[in-house]
């Protein structure tokens, strides 16, 4: 038997660092600019306006998440970063990530307040807009096969090219309902 450690604990416990790092990356679309040419620090903090403060951090988290390379001083994409966060290729996948950061990432910072309270964690919070009634349309593209997740009941159109689209409240209803949850 091993001896007790908090390493698991605490990788738990700290891993929105790693998350968030990734979430900046594909908001700021830097994959997408190192797809195009690997570059160095100063053409990444010019190209991506960031403060020279805080770049080589971020660039050397990245380097150590293994998410980018680095060699020489010039930062480059992995091959699973190039061929899944591209903007440009239709394997890109940084929609539904982008999707996460900018609506999900916030309303899991109130999980404990939800537990206690019951309360909605999302727009609807308060008598906001129930996000169900509108249709946001995420490219998840993967290879050749793109799947287009939409928010909402109301929209039953095809809101992208491609061929194939998962209405996610229908699925996460079948979900439910198949666990006994409705």
């Amino acid at each position: 038997m091993s001896a007790a450690t908090p390493e698991y604990i605490m990788q738990i416990g700290f891993g929105f660092w790693a998350s968030k790092t990734l979430l900046s990356a594909v908001e700021l679309g830097l994959f997408s600019i190192l797809a195009d040419a690997p570059a160095d620090l100063p053409t990444l903090q010019k190209k991506l306006t960031l403060h020279q403060r805080s770049a080589r951090d971020f660039l050397d988290a990245l380097v150590a998440l293994k998410l980018l390379e680095r060699e020489n001083g010039i930062h480059s994409n992995t091959a699973d970063t190039d061929l899944f966060l591209d903007r440009a290729k239709p394997s890109y996948i940084g929609g539904l990530l982008e999707m996460a950061n900018a609506r999900l990432y916030g309303f899991w910072g109130s999980l404990t307040e939800a537990l206690r309270t019951g309360e909605l964690q999302n727009e609807s919070r308060g008598g906001g807009e129930d996000v169900l009634r509108h249709c946001m349309p995420i490219r998840i593209g993967c290879g050749g096969f793109c799947q287009v997740m939409t928010w909402g009941l109301a929209s039953r159109r095809r809101v992208s090219a491609c061929p194939h689209w998962v209405h996610l409240p229908v699925a996460l209803a079948a979900f439910h309902h198949s666990r006994g949850s409705g």
